[in-house]
C-alpha cells in the first residue's frame, strides 16, 4: 500500500506524507526512459510500476474520479515543477488537490523519451487496430493488444464517473492520444478492452488487463 490509512473528512484531502520520512536521492524521473524509472523508483511489492505514477493514479482514484474536468483542467505549471522536483529528489510527493496528481502523471507520460508502445510495435498495433470490425462504441472482441494496464484500468475508473467529472470516453480518449501520442483506434481498444468495467453488452470479449488489480 503506498498510501497511509486517511481520514474521509474534506479538510483531510491531502494524501500527506511527510517527504521528510523519506530517503534524499535527487534522480530525475521525469523525462528518463520507462525501464529507467521503473528500476529507480521501485515499487516494494514488486509491481513494474514507478512509485510515482502509482501515487499519481491512487490520489486520483481515491480523491478525484467524481471531480469535473479531471485530466482536462491544467495544474500550474509552478506547481508541477515543484512536484517533479520533490519527485526527483525523494521518489516521492505530497498532493494538496486531484489536478496535480493528474498533472504529474500527464507530465510523466509526455516526457518519456521513448514512444511508450515503442517504435518497434506502434505501426503493429496502428495496423490492427485499423482492420477491427467491431461495433465502434462496444469493446474490441479481436485478438489485439496487451500493454498499458495501469493507465488504462484507471481511465476506465475515470469514464464510470463521467455523469460527474465530464469525462466520458471521447473526452478522454482525446487526451489519451494526446498524452500518450496514440493512434484514435489504437486509444479506443486499450480504453473500451482493458477489463470489463465499460462493457455493456453482453458480447464475450478478451479482456486485455482482467487479471490486473490496480494495487496501493
Amino acid at each position: 500500500m503506498l498510501f497511509g490509512k486517511k481520514s474521509k473528512d474534506k479538510d483531510h484531502k491531502r494524501g500527506k506524507k511527510k517527504t521528510s520520512n523519506c530517503t534524499y536521492r535527487n534522480k530525475p524521473l521525469l523525462g528518463i526512459p520507462l525501464n529507467e524509472a521503473v528500476y529507480s523508483n521501485k515499487s516494494h511489492d514488486g509491481v513494474l510500476v514507478p512509485v510515482i505514477v502509482r501515487l499519481c493514479i491512487d490520489y486520483v482514484n481515491e480523491y478525484g474520479l467524481d471531480s469535473e474536468g479531471i485530466y482536462r483542467i491544467s495544474c500550474p505549471k509552478t506547481r508541477l515543477d515543484e512536484l517533479e522536483k520533490m519527485a526527483n529528489e525523494y521518489g516521492w510527493v505530497n498532493f494538496n488537490e486531484v489536478n496535480e496528481a493528474a498533472g504529474l502523471l500527464k507530465r510523466f507520460l509526455r516526457q518519456l523519451p521513448e514512444h511508450i508502445l515503442t517504435d518497434q510495435y506502434l505501426d503493429e498495433f496502428d495496423k490492427t487496430s485499423a482492420l477491427c470490425t467491431c461495433d465502434y462504441n462496444s469493446p474490441c472482441s479481436c485478438n489485439t493488444v496487451k500493454m498499458l494496464s495501469y493507465v488504462f484500468l484507471h481511465a476506465q475508473k475515470v469514464v464510470l464517473m463521467s455523469s460527474k467529472n465530464k469525462m466520458n470516453v471521447p473526452a478522454l480518449g482525446v487526451l489519451l492520444q494526446a498524452i500518450l501520442n496514440l493512434p484514435r483506434n489504437t486509444v479506443r481498444i486499450f480504453l473500451l478492452n482493458a477489463s470489463n468495467l465499460l462493457n455493456t453488452t453482453n458480447t464475450k470479449v478478451d479482456y486485455l488487463f482482467e487479471d490486473v488489480i490496480l494495487k496501493k
